[in-house]
């Protein structure tokens, strides 16, 4: 794993997370105009070159002040599949996980694999004391993602002015990605 942000931030089996550069703002703004991905969204979706261009300055602005936080641009075998990030909420010390990815990444476990590789990051190189994850509350495929990487229910919040399911996870808690409810075996490797 590299920390050179532009080099390669983290790599998984399948994935290289690395900082925004301001040649990603057609990615990113292909990425908001999906009506799929906006629909999931509880800030506005990065739509245009002027959303694009300032998420890419918030991204540098962030991993300046805080380095290991921040947004990186995730690629698989083919090329540009969203991003992830980790970055500070309003409350002291709070650190939130997120991602956004295409359609066409969804269901084939890349949210699970890189979520796991910033937990890691998170907890092992930065060792912070916790992470929280927040969703639409209609949104039925991210709570039992933020599951599997061991984050429990931690009430309702609101978010941009919208309610949001808050879940939380302990860096005691950590311990990679656990199995789908009804699998036997030990915890398993990313999907």
């Amino acid at each position: 794993m590299a920390t050179a942000p532009d080099d390669g931030f983290l790599r998984t089996r399948r994935l290289v997370l690395r900082g925004l550069r301001p040649g990603d703002v057609f990615d990113l703004q292909r990425l908001g105009r999906d009506p799929r991905v906006a629909r999931a969204l509880l800030d506005a979706p990065v739509d245009d070159i002027a959303s694009a261009g300032a998420l890419i300055e918030t991204a540098r602005r962030v991993q300046g002040e805080r380095p290991g936080l921040g947004l990186w641009r995730a690629d698989d075998a083919r090329g540009f599949i969203g991003f992830f990030s980790l970055m500070a909420e309003l409350a002291p010390g709070e650190v939130e996980i997120g991602t956004r990815l295409l359609p066409r990444a969804w269901g084939r476990g890349y949210a699970l694999e890189g979520g796991a590789a910033l937990c890691g990051h998170a907890f092992d190189t930065l060792g912070l004391p916790a992470l929280v994850g927040l969703c639409d509350p209609a949104n039925r495929s991210v709570p039992p993602l933020l599951g599997r990487l061991g984050f429990k229910s931690d009430g309702m919040v609101e978010q941009f002015g919208k309610p949001a399911l808050r879940m939380r996870l302990q860096r005691a808690d950590w311990c990679g990605i656990r199995r789908r409810r009804g699998q036997s075996g030990a915890t398993d490797d990313a999907t």
